[in-house]
């Protein structure tokens, strides 16, 4: 009775060991969540439709997660506006990592644009860096150039007479070109469709001369012979495609990439995250894993999660810059 009656004379100082005891409890618990990780199968999240590079990045580094973390992976597809629909589910999944983001530029155009009433960024915890993925810009095979510089004169010379293809208004190939055009002072006219998928024959039947689009899904239509190869976008060429001059060694400083990283929604436990960055980075090293994304047109990356981060920040102070140099529409 006496110890009651003491608790009520204090009560401040009861509520105090009790916020002392939840600062201890919350970390004891998480650190439990953490050992527990996984126990029960987890998805990976995309959001384009199967079959394209997404997709089969995904299931590349699935089906390897599962081993490593003894519980199944699925992939799921959620296609819609862009990407910004499974972005948006993946943001308000529970983040105790079962839930994991097959995250792409789409994030920071989001956040770039201020689509939402939340930070896209700030949304996610990243896990770590997959890789990157050029873009592609080449012609029909008439088109009177072959190569960034031959290109880029043309397309002074022809002020406003150009129309290029690309996947759509906002995406990365459109970014790509607009910025392109800022750097090496021309202008062209953008024709957005619905895809790569509809790009691409687009230029090979010669109703657009010029498209920018994955460098994979041109792959097989320059070896064939019915586009032509102009340059690609990254900050260099690629080893899936080196013969194929980057832009940036005409137009010193430009250089607009894709790029994929795993994330988790906001609040995941660090050993989850860290746990999760450490499979992702021995599964990145692996020579065969290389060679599959690789053929997918994607330079792997391995990298810390705080990496990932500043790449995600970067990219939406570069789009910010962007939109505002050009007025450009990405929404």
């Amino acid at each position: 009775m006496n110890k009651v009656l003491e608790m009520r004379r204090r009560p401040h100082a009861t509520i105090a060991a009790w916020a002392v005891a939840a600062t201890v409890l919350v970390p004891a618990a998480t650190a439990v969540q953490a050992q527990k990780f996984p126990d029960r199968p987890l998805r990976i999240i995309t959001g384009f439709l199967p079959g394209g590079v997404s997709d089969t990045i995904a299931r590349i580094l699935g089906e390897q997660l599962s081993t490593a973390l003894g519980e199944r992976v699925v992939v799921d597809g959620r296609p819609g506006a862009g990407g910004m629909v499974s972005m948006e589910i993946a943001a308000k999944a529970t983040p105790d990592g079962h839930t994991i983001y097959l995250a792409q530029p789409v994030v920071s155009i989001a956040a770039a644009i201020d689509k939402y009433p939340w930070d896209p960024i700030k949304a996610f915890s990243p896990v770590g860096m997959i890789g990157i993925s050029m873009t592609l810009l080449a012609a029909n095979p008439s088109f009177p150039a072959s190569n960034p510089k031959e290109f880029i004169a043309y397309a002074q010379a022809n002020p406003g007479k150009i129309n290029y293809g690309s996947s759509g208004f906002g995406g990365p190939n459109h970014i790509a070109a607009e910025l392109l055009q800022v750097m090496a002072k021309f202008q062209m006219n953008h024709v957005p469709y619905k895809g790569a998928g509809a790009t691409v024959p687009a230029v090979i039947s010669g109703e657009v001369p010029v498209g920018v689009m994955p460098l994979l899904a041109g792959i097989p239509h320059l070896k064939a012979g019915r586009i032509r190869a102009i340059g690609v976008t990254g900050a260099k060429r690629t080893t899936a495609a080196p013969d194929i001059p980057a832009f940036n060694e005409t137009v010193p400083g430009f250089h607009y990439q894709s790029w994929f990283g795993l994330v988790l929604p906001a609040g995941a436990a660090r050993p989850v995250v860290m746990r999760l960055n450490t499979e992702l980075n021995k599964i990145l090293t692996n020579p065969d894993t290389r060679e599959k994304l690789s053929s997918q047109g994607v330079d792997t990356e391995t990298s810390t999660p705080e990496h990932l981060g500043r790449v995600m920040a970067e990219d939406v102070v570069a789009l910010r810059k962007l939109i505002k140099a050009t007025g450009l529409k990405l929404n």
